[in-house]
C-alpha cells in the first residue's frame, strides 16, 4: 500500500474521488461540496489554522487502486483549556477493509504524536462542530447539508481499532403542523403581557446589529462547554452574505427582552436534496442546474443551525417566544420538516426544551476518542439513544 499526501491540485482530485468509490451504490449518498470541504484545508479561509496545523492523505493498494483517505489535525488554541493534547481526525473514507483502515487511523495517529497529541478524536471537523462532525451510527437516511453520512460497516473499523464512545451528537426531526402553534401562542400572549418581549426576523439591511445581537447571545449561551471557541461579527457576517442565496430571513430570528438580545434561532433551508446532481462540484457546469432546481423547488426541510438563549433571561419564556414567532403559518407551510442537528444528547437544557416540540431523534452520530499514552481515562458524556 502508498500513501500520498495532499498537497497539490493532483493530490485533491484523488481526496475527492475516494468517496465516489466508497458510495457508488448507496443511493443515499449526497456528495459534500469539494470546494466546501477543501476550504476547511485552507489556512487563509480556517480561523484553526492560526494556531492549529493539519494534513491530508489518500492511500492506494499495491495495484495503485485508490482504496481510502484521512485528515488529521491539531488546534493548539483548544487544546490549552484540555487536561491532555487532543487531536483530531476526519473526513476517513474506506473500503471495506479493516488492514486499510487501521492504516489510515496508525497514518494519522503518527502525524498527531510528533505535535504533541496525546488523544485522538474522531471523525470530527477541523474548525466549528455545527458540520462534519461524528460518525454516523443510526438513522442512515440521506444527509443534511454539512452532515456526516457513512456506511455501517465503519463502525466495527473504529472500536475495534480501541476508539472509544464519547459524545453523542443527536439530529432531531420533527413535522411542523404538530407544532402546538396555539399553546404557544397564548403563553406568548401572556409573557408579552408581563415582559417587554419582541422577537424580529433577520434583516439583510442591519446585518452588523443582527450580527452583534447573535454574537453576545452565542457566547454567553456556550462558553460552559469544553470546546467553546467565542466568534465574532465579523464571522456571522461573513458566514449570513456567503449564504444570502440560499437564507431565509423569516427563519433567521433574534429575541430580545427590554431590547436586549436574549436569544435567537437560525435555520436554513437544507439544500443537500438540490445539490445531489452535482455530484460535489458546484461549477459554471453545474450551477445552472442547480438554480433551476432552486426555482421551482416549493419547499424544504428546514436545517436548524443554532438555537440558544442567554443564561440571564432564561427564566423569561423566550423559548416559546422565539418558537411561537418562527412556527407562523408561512413557514409551517414552506418547511414540513423540521430538523435540529448536532445537539449533543447530555446538553440536558436543550433536550429539555426540545421536547415541548413534539420531536423525535431521527439519526444518531459519535464523535470517539483514543488515548495514545496508558494512564489516560476517556469518561464519555452521557448518551440519550441506545445504538444496538
Amino acid at each position: 500500500m502508498q500513501f500520498t499526501e495532499v498537497k497539490d491540485k493532483k493530490g485533491w482530485k484523488l481526496f475527492h474521488k475516494v468517496p465516489h468509490i466508497i458510495y457508488k451504490d448507496d443511493p443515499n449518498w449526497i456528495c459534500p461540496l469539494e470546494g466546501d470541504v477543501q476550504s476547511i484545508f485552507n489556512p487563509a479561509l480556517n480561523k484553526a489554522y492560526a494556531d492549529g496545523a493539519a494534513i491530508c492523505y489518500v492511500l492506494q493498494d499495491d495495484a495503485g487502486q485508490l482504496v481510502g483517505r484521512i485528515a488529521a489535525f491539531i488546534d493548539l488554541e483548544r487544546n490549552k483549556t484540555q487536561p491532555y493534547p487532543i487531536g483530531g481526525i476526519g473526513f476517513f473514507e474506506c473500503i471495506d477493509n479493516q488492514d486499510y483502515a487501521f492504516a489510515l487511523f496508525e497514518k494519522a495517529r503518527d502525524w498527531l504524536v510528533e505535535l504533541g497529541a496525546k488523544i485522538i478524536e474522531g471523525p470530527v471537523n477541523f474548525g466549528e462542530r455545527d458540520k462534519y462532525w461524528g460518525l454516523l451510527v443510526k438513522g442512515f437516511y440521506p444527509p443534511l447539508f454539512q452532515e456526516n453520512y457513512h456506511p455501517a460497516y465503519y463502525r466495527p473499523f473504529f472500536e475495534n481499532w480501541g476508539f472509544l464512545p464519547y459524545e453523542q451528537i443527536l439530529t432531531f426531526k420533527g413535522d411542523t403542523s404538530n407544532i402546538p402553534v396555539d399553546k404557544l401562542r397564548r403563553i406568548a400572549t401572556r409573557l408579552k403581557e408581563r415582559y417587554d418581549l419582541s422577537t424580529q426576523a433577520l434583516d439583510y439591511a442591519k446585518l452588523e446589529k443582527y450580527a452583534q445581537d447573535f454574537c453576545e447571545v452565542y457566547n454567553a449561551t456556550f462558553n460552559q462547554f469544553g470546546h467553546f471557541k467565542p466568534i465574532v461579527p465579523k464571522q456571522v457576517i461573513t458566514l449570513l452574505k456567503e449564504a444570502k442565496t440560499i437564507a431565509d430571513p423569516n427563519v433567521m430570528a433574534m429575541a430580545y427582552y427590554e431590547d436586549k438580545p436574549a436569544g435567537f434561532c437560525a435555520f436554513f433551508p437544507d439544500i443537500n436534496p438540490l445539490l445531489k446532481p452535482v455530484k460535489g462540484k458546484l461549477n459554471w457546469r453545474t450551477i445552472p442546474g442547480f438554480l433551476v432546481r432552486k426555482y421551482f423547488k416549493k419547499t424544504y426541510d428546514a436545517k436548524g443551525i443554532g438555537f440558544g438563549i442567554h443564561p440571564e433571561y432564561r427564566s423569561k419564556g423566550i423559548f416559546a417566544v422565539i418558537v411561537e414567532y418562527m412556527a407562523r403559518e408561512r413557514n409551517r407551510a414552506r418547511y414540513p420538516y423540521m430538523y435540529l442537528t448536532t445537539i449533543r444528547a447530555h446538553n440536558k437544557d436543550a433536550i429539555s426544551a426540545y421536547e415541548n416540540l413534539v420531536i423525535e431523534v431521527d439519526r444518531v452520530h459519535i464523535a470517539y476518542r483514543k488515548p495514545l499514552e496508558e494512564g489516560i481515562v476517556i469518561e464519555p458524556f452521557e448518551f440519550m439513544v441506545e445504538i444496538d
